[in-house]
């Protein structure tokens, strides 16, 4: 058994065996080769190759054919497309060329399982040159005598190989040198032609994989020219105020060539051009008058040229000349309206005349004034008033009535036809039906229904619509058989714009019909403002103003409200746009909702800032429900208790206010008949006259006679000795005198009548 340093030292001495070279002359030489060497391949083609071994090499580590293995780019080849022709010659097969890879290697797997590369080709890949296409040729003159001749076709596929293209000439009997392409494949350009003589053309395509030729092209070089423009081309104008005189010089001789020409012209400031009819310059010429211009209106033109029959190409424009056109008079007069303003007094109007400046192809000319005629129609002796003005309105103020007014514009030729409107006292004529708007392009449409009786004119009227501004009229004349127009003012996003339409007629004019538009609509700039007028305990009104028009930014189509509690879903009702006051009901007593607002438009909403109420405890009337009972309850009782009063008056007058009784009644007052007759105390005036007591009697009882006089009798003394010793502690009695007074002595010596006073 070898070790592993005889293992290395053999596969060396193999290895410098199979690669041994043969000096010969000083040429290394393989041990094998490839044929065919380097091919250029088509795309798809079928294909092989052969590696063929050296002899010479044969005897080296016993390597013959069946040891090849080939590869394409370091991948294996499949051996099935492998076959060993002899023991020196190996094949391989490629049925489709387009798996094939550069390089392709034969490479020899000797003993000790060694892997060595004996030859390599290089494989190139590509296409057949196609049929050159669509080959065409045409004659640039470059100057008076020079004429190259280019020439361009289409060169087909990409080939993937280098491909040279040749343009071939020659005339019937005389050949010429090829044009060949510099830094092109599709075109070249032949210095030089010559005309009149039949010039054969065609195109040839080669590369490696073949060559190919397109159709011929036979032709006279001078039905391909494409000729020089026209230059030193001048404007003039003419007598007439709608013609321009054209002249220019030619490039080629009419000996060569006889041309026709085209003329196009513009207005200065637009970019369709106009073109004179073909047939007007279908002719050789140097010179040509453009007619029905505008008067005073300045025209760029521009001029070119071909081959008068039609054969060949033509020129390019030629640089533009610009002319003006002399002043005409005006050819229509202004377009004028009026406001009428009769609010300041019943009797008279303050008509606002005004009228618009005449665009340039209508002034025809420098306007330098207006003349303005009034003429009251109901007073047609007397001669009309005339005013010369520079600007482009009148006030006037006119009594009530009918009046014609005439408007004129003048510039230096002459004088305008006149402009006529007739100013009746009302508008009584039929006025236009179903007024309506559309947005188109950019622009606003206004469409309308036309009355039954005819109509001379139109007149649409409108303005901007502002919470900041004056609504400033604008307005524009349509002719009377017409049913809609696109409004020509400066029309913006956003904003509302109100339009009237009236119809003009021969005898006076119909009443204005108005309607609001938007060009394009947006989303509300904000929301509306939601406040409470009144909450209840389940309901609440709600009120808000509407936006403002500038605030709007489109029609509001409707309002929603939503509303909710602090732990509750939000609820939303919808609320037509006309209103400003919804009532939110079905609400619980005594809670904090939030509320907001949204506005709509046909764009979008937009919400309004959140508003907060609380709903009461007590309902309508529930409080006086309560209070009313109890306030009652409350009389009731006190009614009760004053009828009690009244009904229970002795007893309570009992115990506040004791009964005292009447000395005149008592026993004592009929005792003695010594007494005087019985005074009447009914009267206190007869029972204190003057002052003082009168007619006092004083009775002298013994003390055994006392015992006569019955308890209930003695009663009165009693009471009468109370109350002298409560009178006692005043100052004096009563008339002046008192009890202790008297001059008689006592009746008795007991307490009881010891004083006795009445």
């Amino acid at each position: 058994m070898f070790s592993g340093w005889n293992w290395v030292a053999y596969g060396l001495y193999l290895f410098l065996n199979i690669c041994s070279l043969e000096v010969s002359g000083g040429l290394v030489q393989s041990c094998g080769h490839i044929i065919p060497e380097s091919p250029v391949l088509a795309l798809g083609s079928n294909f092989t190759a052969l590696c063929i071994l050296n002899e010479s090499c044969l005897d080296f580590g016993n390597i013959y054919a069946n040891q090849i293995i080939w590869k394409i780019k370091n991948r294996v080849v499949p051996k099935e497309q492998y076959h060993e022709i002899n023991r020196t010659v190996s094949s391989v097969t490629f049925n489709d060329t387009s798996s094939l890879a550069t390089p392709l290697t034969c490479n020899i797997l000797a003993d000790g399982q060694i892997e060595q590369n004996i030859y390599g080709i290089t494989v190139t890949l590509g296409l057949p040159p196609e049929k050159p296409k669509n080959v065409s040729c045409i004659v640039h003159q470059v100057s008076k005598l020079t004429y190259p001749m280019t020439c361009t076709w289409n060169p087909g596929r990409r080939m993937f190989l280098d491909t040279h293209f040749r343009l071939k000439y020659r005339w019937p009997r005389d050949n010429f040198p090829d044009c060949v392409p510099k830094d092109v494949n599709n075109s070249c350009t032949i210095t030089d032609v010559q005309f009149f003589v039949n010039l054969e053309v065609w195109v040839e395509a080669a590369n490696a994989l073949g060559k190919a030729e397109s159709d011929p092209l036979v032709f006279d070089p001078i039905e391909i020219v494409k000729p020089l423009s026209p230059h030193n081309l001048s404007v003039n104008s003419g007598i007439l105020p709608t013609v321009l005189k054209l002249s220019w010089e030619n490039r080629i001789s009419a000996a060569v060539m006889k041309l026709k020409f085209n003329i196009r012209y513009r207005i200065i400031g637009e970019t369709n051009w106009m073109k004179v009819p073909p047939e007007d310059t279908a002719s050789p010429r140097t010179s040509f008058s453009v007619q029905g211009l505008r008067p005073y209106t300045e025209y760029v033109f521009s001029i070119r040229c071909m081959k008068e029959d039609g054969v060949g190409y033509w020129s390019d424009w030629s640089e533009e000349k610009t002319g003006v056109t002399t002043e005409d008079k005006p050819s229509k007069g202004p377009p004028i309206w009026r406001i009428i303003d009769a609010s300041r007094s019943p009797a008279s109007w303050t008509v606002h005349l005004m009228w618009k400046a005449l665009e340039s192809f209508e002034a025809n000319g420098v306007i330098l004034q207006y003349e303005v005629t009034v003429r009251a129609k109901s007073s047609l002796t007397s001669p009309p008033e005339k005013y010369n003005v520079n600007t482009t309105n009148l006030t006037l103020k006119l009594p009530n009535g009918t009046y014609e007014m005439t408007v004129i514009a003048r510039n230096r030729v002459g004088a305008s036809p006149p402009s006529i409107l007739l100013i009746p006292t009302s508008n009584s004529k039929a006025p236009v039906k179903n007024i309506r708007t559309l947005p188109k392009d950019g622009k606003l449409w206004v469409g309308w229904t036309a009355p039954n009786s005819y109509v001379l004119k139109y007149v649409i009227e409108w303005c901007l619509v502002s919470n900041s501004s004056d609504c400033i009229i604008e307005w524009q004349n349509e002719p009377g058989n017409v049913q809609g127009t696109y409004l020509k003012g400066d029309i913006k996003p956003f904003k509302c714009y109100l339009i009237t339409v009236y119809p003009l007629y021969a005898d006076g004019q119909g009443s204005g019909q108005t309607v609001k538009a938007y060009l394009q609509q947006d989303r509300p700039s904000k929301g509306p403002t939601v406040q409470t007028k009144k909450v209840g305990k389940a309901e609440a009104v709600l009120t808000w103003n509407h936006l403002t028009v500038d605030e709007q930014n489109g029609f509001i189509r409707s309002y929603t409200i939503f509303y909710k509690t602090v732990d509750g879903n939000e609820t939303a009702v919808t609320v037509d746009s006309s209103k400003t006051e919804y009532t939110l009901s079905s609400l619980t007593s005594d809670t904090l909702y939030t509320v907001r607002m949204m506005a709509y438009t046909d764009e979008g909403g937009r919400s309004g800032p959140d508003f907060t109420f609380t709903t009461q405890k007590f309902g309508k009337g529930e409080i006086e429900a309560i209070v009313v009972p109890v306030c009652l309850v409350f009389l009731l009782i006190v009614l009760l208790g004053v009828l009690f009063c009244f009904n229970k008056c002795d007893l309570i007058k009992k115990h506040i206010w004791p009964n005292v009784p009447d000395p005149s009644k008592s026993n004592i007052a009929k005792w003695s008949p010594q007494v005087p007759a019985k005074h009447n105390f009914s009267s206190k005036d007869q029972m204190y006259p003057e002052g003082g007591f009168t007619d006092v009697s004083i009775a002298e009882i013994e003390a055994d006679d006392k015992k006569s006089f019955s308890e209930q009798d003695l009663k009165p003394f009693d009471l009468l000795k109370k109350e002298k010793s409560t009178s006692e502690g005043h100052s004096s009695g009563i008339g002046g005198s008192s009890c202790m007074s008297s001059p008689r002595q006592s009746v008795s010596d007991s307490d009881e009548a010891k004083e006795l006073c009445i």
